[in-house]
């Protein structure tokens, strides 16, 4: 019996979650996200999309909204591993912060990034109570995980931070900046490595300016 034509029941209660459908289902769902046609997708098209019935859609994510922060969750944690790889053997916080800043902005500003912020701005209006979910799943993650780092750099005493979560809130715009307005109407290119990695430090450089410890 095919996937498409598989019973719900198959397998019988306690089988283990097949992952790699799982991972095709959010293959399939990330693929239209980044592509711009999340949005408008039906479940049926994104069964289809990631070879698998529409029960095992459901069964897996419940609805589109759990497929949705699903998604959401898996991209913050693709980024959270890169950032911990790369800062393993980080020597400085300033290298903290660029592998941080350089994994971060090489998303937020990248075409992927604004036909994610168009899909979730069309479900914002259709489900306006699921998306304090997905920014828990995603941007409040991304923030969390710069405040652990700078709160370690205070108790070192390398920065003068009084409140946490407000000098994060500083480096994560610092980060998005005009450049993002730039972007989103096209009044320039998607910055190459060089040019990212620049506006990565010259954000890290403001910010050290307010918040590094003195003496």
């Amino acid at each position: 019996m095919s996937e498409k034509n598989a019973s719900p029941a198959a397998g019988g209660p306690g089988r283990p979650t097949d992952e790699a459908k799982t991972e095709a289902i959010l293959d399939a769902g990330r693929a239209l996200m980044f592509a711009g046609r999340f949005a408008n997708a039906s479940m049926d098209q994104i069964a289809d999309a990631a070879g698998v019935s529409k029960v095992t859609l459901y069964k897996r994510f419940g609805d589109k909204t759990g497929l949705t922060e699903a998604m959401i969750r898996g991209q913050a944690a693709s980024m959270t591993a890169m950032i911990h790889a790369a800062n393993r053997d980080a020597p400085t916080l300033r290298d903290q912060l660029r592998n941080f800043g350089v994994t971060l902005s090489a998303f937020l500003l990248s075409e992927r990034f604004y036909h994610v912020d168009a899909m979730l701005t069309a479900l914002r209006r259709d489900q306006p109570g699921a998306t304090r979910r997905f920014f828990e799943a995603g941007p409040g993650t991304m923030r969390s995980e710069l405040m652990a780092i700078l709160g370690a750099a205070a108790d070192r005493e390398e920065l003068a931070i009084d409140d946490i979560k407000l000098a994060a809130e500083d480096l994560l715009s610092l980060w998005r900046g005009f450049k993002e307005v730039e972007l989103r109407f096209s009044a320039r290119e998607t910055l190459g490595s060089e040019e990212l990695e620049a506006h990565v430090d010259h954000a890290i450089d403001v910010f050290f300016r307010a918040y590094r410890a003195q003496g």
